[in-house]
């Protein structure tokens, strides 16, 4: 590898995935990148485009980003996660019961007027959308970061 190519590795890394100065992570400027690494602005740009370092940058910055989060509310998550699944059990719960007030009815051994019948459809429809996030925020949760771009 000749000193050239080597350098426009080192400057597209550096330019890509930023330095850490101090509690800081900077992502510098091409112009920045290419004083640093003694080559030409113009240089640099063609090659930035050509390869798609933008891209590849906030590609990068958001999964850092999401990662840091993670990490800072590694508690919290467990928590939420826990709520989920309480949350899951509870509607469990409610609707076996609203589907035994159902059997009931069917059965003659409860008479509902229209009103209840029409809260329990109300209930069962706000359990159903309570579930599906429930469920939602469990499957955000413990599905974990795919990958980390390299």
């Amino acid at each position: 590898m000749n000193k050239n190519s080597e350098s426009f590795n080192i400057a597209r890394h550096q330019y890509i995935k930023g330095y850490q100065d101090k509690k800081e992570h900077i992502f510098p400027t091409l112009n920045l990148v290419a004083k640093e690494f003694s080559l030409t602005l113009s240089t640099l740009r063609k090659k930035a485009a050509n390869e798609g370092w933008y891209q590849k940058r906030k590609q990068y910055q958001n999964v850092r980003e999401e990662y840091e989060m993670r990490n800072q509310f590694k508690g919290k998550y467990s928590k939420l996660a826990q709520i989920s699944r309480n949350t899951l059990v509870f509607i469990e719960y409610f609707q076996s019961e609203l589907h035994k007030e159902i059997l009931e009815e069917r059965n003659g051994k409860k008479i509902h007027s229209i009103e209840d019948k029409q809260r329990l459809i109300t209930m069962m429809q706000k359990i159903q959308r309570l579930s599906k996030e429930a469920n939602d925020t469990l499957t955000d949760i413990e599905n974990p970061l795919n990958e980390l771009i390299d």
